[in-house]
């Protein structure tokens, strides 16, 4: 990705964080990056492909923090780690999720509903630990997790630590 690139990318999750997918035009996020509006359009067509820049984004920083995941076994050990994200996202990734949260609801796009690449490893988990009902299990894991994501995101959570200690004691990791 070039400069002006990152400029444009960097602009728009700005914008869209603090004025909303809807109340920001590309002509504002070109004023942002400084650099044409035209050369948001060679790049990314539209608004529309900004956002597909960012869930693609998005879903190679998920995969980043999926990607340690191959090297677990135990599912114990697994399910902690993914518990465990949320709460050490840093501050880009914090801004960036935060947008494509806000997005989620104003486009209609499932790759926007991030958390699905951890359901095949959660309920690969909850089978190896014998649960009776895994899938149910997993979609709770899953709702748990997603409001720990979005409590993050919406908070400073200097309460980290205790928040994963309850969640380690729900799930009896």
């Amino acid at each position: 990705m070039t400069e002006k690139e990152s400029s444009i990318i960097n602009s728009a999750i700005s914008l869209f964080a603090q004025d909303g997918y809807d109340g920001t035009s590309t002509l504002s996020i070109a004023k942002k990056a400084g650099v044409s509006e035209g050369l948001i359009f060679k790049h990314f067509k539209n608004k529309r492909g900004l956002v597909e820049k960012l869930i693609e984004i998005s879903e190679e920083k998920l995969e980043d923090m999926i990607s340690p995941l191959k090297e677990l076994s135990h599912p114990k050990v697994i399910l902690k780690y993914i518990l465990s994200i949320p709460l050490n996202i840093g501050q880009q990734e914090k801004k960036l999720f935060t947008v494509i949260y806000s997005i989620r609801w104003q486009i209609n796009d499932k790759r926007l509903d991030l958390l699905k690449l951890f359901e095949p490893k959660i309920l690969e988990s909850f089978k190896a630990l014998n649960h009776n009902d895994p899938i149910s299990e997993t979609r709770t894991f899953l709702m748990i997790l997603e409001g720990t994501f979005l409590y993050v995101l919406k908070n400073d959570s200097q309460d980290s630590l205790l928040i994963f200690d309850n969640l380690l004691e729900k799930f009896n990791l």
